[in-house]
């Protein structure tokens, strides 16, 4: 029986206008209602985590930053697994030495910056590895987060289900690109809700249950949903 269900937001729970899918958050709620601790698993600031998940009524904790940050029960109760010091380190090392690195976030982070997507993240990321820096940058397919290499999706929510005493196989996530990698591994089952998006370690698919649902999106997401509900891993009907 899944007892955590961890959930990306951007391209997962949202459409491509960036608005967030209604009847997938219904069904949430009333999964959070019946016992099931949903979690918000974001590449989002843990600001915006936090309201959104307090708001929908959703689990009082959540994954900000792609797991640099966790929030228990308000914005300033945090658990930091990244270190801004070095991803600033990082950033102003490939300003110096590549064009159009561009700052783009609007909410204060503690961990990761963000960057525009116009540049070339392979390139970046070998400059990176090959000056020593522990940092790397992902795409999300909103922006590029540069953070600590070892602050990911994964990290928080093994944190997460330790200190909740629970085991792999109770934990459910659904994502829809890079950053969601590290989470599906953590997981039991694990929905990718992004049909163009191919898994880049292979190692994800022997360590987890992973199943590439037919709808995208938040539409893949009500499609995963239903395949817990159906296959009697959730206590929940929907009529």
């Amino acid at each position: 029986m899944i007892k955590v269900l961890a959930v990306d937001i951007d391209g997962t729970l949202t459409d491509k206008d960036g608005r967030i899918n209604l009847d997938a958050t219904l069904i949430l709620r009333k999964m959070q209602d019946n016992g099931v601790q949903v979690i918000l698993a974001t590449g989002r600031s843990v600001f915006e985590t936090y309201t959104l998940s307090r708001f929908l009524g959703f689990a009082k904790l959540g994954i900000s930053e792609n797991g640099g940050v966790i929030f228990f029960n308000e914005p300033t109760k945090v658990k930091i697994f990244g270190d801004l010091i070095e991803s600033l380190r990082a950033y102003e090392f490939l300003a110096q030495n590549l064009q159009n690195i561009n700052i783009n976030q609007r909410m204060p982070r503690l961990t990761e910056i963000l960057l525009e997507r116009n540049f070339d993240i392979n390139i970046a990321n070998k400059m990176l590895k090959e000056n020593g820096f522990n940092a790397k940058i992902l795409d999300s397919g909103v922006a590029y987060h540069l953070a600590s290499i070892n602050a990911n999706k994964g990290v928080a929510l093994k944190y997460i289900a330790e200190k909740m005493n629970i085991k792999k196989e109770e934990i459910a996530s659904i994502g829809d690109s890079e950053v969601d990698e590290h989470m599906f591994a953590e997981s039991g089952f694990s929905f990718l809700v992004n049909k163009n998006y191919i898994i880049k370690n292979e190692n994800v698919k022997e360590q987890t249950k992973l199943i590439i649902t037919n709808k995208q999106g938040a539409m893949g997401v009500l499609e995963a949903l239903e395949w817990l509900i159906n296959n009697d891993l959730i206590p929940l009907r929907v009529k």
